[in-house]
């Protein structure tokens, strides 16, 4: 997410995933914002790829991004598993409220991310 990415909470997230034992495969997403001209990094073929070499996506969907419902589309076309992360209450796309399987971590302070996310990652499956 470039406008709207919550760092406090996608290093939450990414500690969440880090200590339930699974690796995270976009670390560009805890960090600055990227400020490329075009054509100096091709993000597509960059997020689509972590997507693709990854086993399951947890998104952040507390605030709307195209680039990550594709994201999400991808990984769900994959037949990869999907973990969706948003704010109790928020209005999300219809498409993501109907589109199954998912699972959904829903937190109404940002404090609650953590442990809802660790445990959902920490299910046999």
């Amino acid at each position: 997410m470039i406008a709207n990415r919550a760092l406090d909470r996608a290093n939450l997230m990414a500690k969440a995933i880090r200590d339930s034992g699974h690796e995270v495969t976009s670390p560009w997403v805890l960090g600055p914002l990227e400020r490329s001209q075009p054509g100096d990094l091709n993000i597509f073929e960059r997020d689509t790829g972590g997507v693709e070499r990854s086993d399951a996506i947890v998104a952040d969907v507390t605030e709307p991004s195209i680039g990550v419902g594709m994201e999400i589309m991808a990984a769900h076309k994959a037949g990869k598993m999907v973990v969706v992360v948003g704010k109790k209450g928020e209005v999300t796309s219809g498409m993501l409220r109907h589109m199954e399987p998912k699972e959904t971590v829903e937190y109404e302070d940002e404090s609650e991310v953590y442990d809802r996310l660790f445990r959902v990652l920490r299910k046999p499956r």
